[in-house]
């Protein structure tokens, strides 16, 4: 009897442990109320911005956060999370909603005009970015 509630036990605590990622997506809707800093490029990188860069969509963030790139550049977005995300802009006269339809899928984008162009997840709204095109 002993045996059986150990084993029932462990299997009850795997089956938990496997599901954790799953369950933390149901609440995925919720605002965060933490303030996340921006990320900036370094100075040196300002003068050699590649011609693509890359945006990574990890635990619900954009990362990072805020982009600089110069006019002509291209932007790949990657989801790295296991479920439905997008990338959503609209300004500037520059509107697009790009599905990111589960883990590896990816977007791009080239950014030909200056100008500041934030972006939305539009299942999560908490998720924001923003490019900023030199």
């Amino acid at each position: 009897m002993k045996r059986e509630r150990l084993m029932i036990a462990i299997f009850t605590a795997a089956l938990l442990a496997g599901s954790a990622g799953v369950w933390a997506h149901e609440e995925c809707d919720e605002p965060e109320t933490s303030n996340h800093t921006m990320s900036h490029p370094a100075q040196n990188q300002e003068r050699k911005s590649p011609v693509v860069s890359r945006v990574m969509v990890k635990l619900f963030q954009y990362q990072p956060g805020r982009l600089q790139v110069k006019a002509g550049t291209t932007v790949t977005w990657v989801n790295d999370d296991e479920i439905f995300h997008s990338v959503t802009v609209n300004s500037k006269g520059k509107s697009f909603d790009a599905p990111l339809d589960g883990k590896g899928t990816s977007f791009s984008f080239m950014f030909s005009k200056p100008g500041v162009y934030s972006y939305t997840c539009d299942r999560h709204e908490h998720m924001r970015g923003e490019i900023e095109v030199l």
